[in-house]
């Protein structure tokens, strides 16, 4: 089986995510920050090409949706994201749904070699529009927690993140249902998913 190209996302990028808004908050004097997050993911793969999915909220008012695909034979990667209202996804980890339904706007880089300057330029290509239409559904009772430390992380010119402390939840046996890209879910060689949330506290300084 080919390697899944697509990097999932780890609790290190959660906490990169967050970064930009806790350096906003230090605009108005404030040293600590608090934050909660929400996180679902799709991963799908055929034979020659993975995707992924993913949705991600800080603090609930809005989520961030991502799409990846990667075909192995052409050498294409093709991305999009896009901030969803969370009036428009349903993330209820007491009755264990998770759901969204969007179509977005997806874009690729294509390369080109200059003979002149001996250098390559890259160009955003928009590619066209996909739809996401996925639901996670899981054991809100069954699910295993985890305590995580990041210091000194720099998060703007001459700022850091002196200390955060953070509880992740994740949850087990995730069933992920619908369709990507006009692809069933159960169309993929193989497929999975993965549903977590948590809480954090930094100090910046």
């Amino acid at each position: 089986m080919k390697r899944f190209r697509v990097l999932m996302l780890t609790v290190v990028f959660l906490l990169t995510m967050a970064l930009p808004a806790m350096a906003q908050g230090t605009k108005s004097g404030a040293t600590t920050q608090k934050v909660s997050y929400s996180h679902a993911s799709f991963y799908g793969g055929t034979e020659n090409t993975d995707t992924y999915v993913s949705i991600y909220s800080e603090n609930k008012d809005a989520y961030i949706l991502y799409y990846e695909t990667y075909n192995f034979d052409t050498n294409e990667y093709q991305y999009a994201s896009t901030e969803i209202p969370a009036s428009e996804v349903v993330f209820n980890t007491t009755k264990g749904t998770v759901a969204v339904n969007k179509a977005v706007d997806v874009y690729k880089f294509v390369e080109k070699y200059d003979r002149k300057t001996k250098s390559w330029t890259y160009t955003e290509v928009y590619v066209g529009k996909q739809s996401v239409n996925l639901t996670w559904s899981f054991n809100s009772k069954s699910y295993s927690t985890y305590s995580f430390t990041e210091r000194n992380v720099e998060i703007d010119y001459e700022e850091y993140l002196k200390l955060y402390k953070g509880t992740n939840k994740e949850y087990r046996n995730v069933l992920a249902t619908g369709t990507v890209a006009g692809v069933s879910v159960e169309s993929f060689q193989y497929s999975g998913g993965s549903v977590s949330s948590g809480t954090g506290f930094a100090i910046i300084k």
